[in-house]
């Protein structure tokens, strides 16, 4: 014996919720300043999946913007700490970003051709979204490069139950070593 013993696996069974939802966006963008501002109004209506799994809330929904394509955005919360939310968007175009009021947190943009950094400075962040009733998600926020605002967003989802909950049991294996030494 070499003095080291393995403790046998031990499995924590998981509960996952889901439930599909309903989720209405409306946001403001602009870019620019002053008479050169543009800004863009965008509305979206689409379904969706919520997700619970312990204290951590997933949101995704299908989104389709003009040239970009097709994308799966997915919102992320804990529900210890409602006021930090990441967004992650998967496709041709994606993208992760963190919000949380009156903070800055560095974020990422890949279009497959080119790849940069930026910073997401929230003004606001204000989240009643619960798995049980829905809720709103409001985030009001500037995109910055290099410590320049180069677009002003307000954006606000409205998340609407749509059926009932179902729960997957989801195995998750964890392996404990314990060593010990012989005396």
């Amino acid at each position: 014996m070499d003095g080291s013993s393995v403790c046998p696996a031990y499995f924590n069974m998981i509960i996952m919720k889901e439930k599909k939802i309903k989720i209405k966006i409306f946001a403001v963008v602009s870019r620019g300043e002053g008479d050169e501002a543009e800004r863009e109004k965008i509305r979206i209506t689409g379904n969706g999946v919520m997700a619970c799994e312990g204290s951590l809330t997933e949101i995704r929904y299908d989104e389709i913007l003009g040239e970009d394509g097709p994308a799966v955005n997915t919102l992320s919360f804990d529900t210890g700490d409602r006021s930090v939310v990441t967004l992650v968007r998967e496709g041709a175009v994606s993208s992760v970003m963190t919000f949380s009021e009156k903070a800055r947190y560095g974020g990422n943009y890949d279009a497959g051709f080119a790849a940069f950094e930026f910073t997401v400075a929230a003004r606001r962040v204000s989240n009643t979204v619960s798995f049980e009733n829905g809720g709103v998600l409001v985030l009001d926020y500037n995109t910055e490069i290099q410590g320049v605002a180069v677009q002003e967003s307000r954006f606000r989802f409205d998340i609407v139950c749509d059926g009932e909950a179902y729960e997957k049991h989801v195995r998750k294996v964890k392996k404990t070593k314990k060593n010990s030494k012989s005396t």
